[in-house]
């Protein structure tokens, strides 16, 4: 259980803040659908599968796979939607409204180790 949610954890660094497409393509994870968003899942989608390989059946490796990048989507989607609308927000609003995104990944890790285990 504890490596399953340690392997989690540097996934989403790896995708989020090393191998991040977000740095080299506009990503407007704003419109749903753009290029740089499915890049950005795409690079989640990879990861979850390189940390997870190692402890679980493919089949359960996949369905992980999915409900990460389903969850993963669709919180940036509606949070880059929200904060893309409202440009005039304090940045301690913002700050707060990016803290509950990653929050929303952490728990949906927590989720899937608990299915998983």
């Amino acid at each position: 259980m504890t490596e399953i949610m340690i392997a989690l954890a540097i996934k989403h660094y790896l995708a989020d803040y090393i191998f991040n497409p977000a740095f080299t393509v506009p990503v407007r994870k704003d419109i749903y659908g753009s290029r740089g968003s499915l890049e950005h899942v795409g690079m989640h989608m990879a990861w979850c599968i390189v940390a997870l390989v190692w402890f679980l059946p493919i089949k359960v490796v996949i369905l992980a796979t999915l409900f990460d990048a389903f969850i993963h989507y669709h919180q940036d989607y509606f949070k880059t939607k929200f904060l893309y609308k409202r440009k005039g927000l304090s940045e301690a609003t913002r700050r707060a409204i990016t803290g509950a995104d990653q929050l929303v990944h952490i728990l949906t890790y927590i989720i899937i180790t608990a299915a998983v285990t």
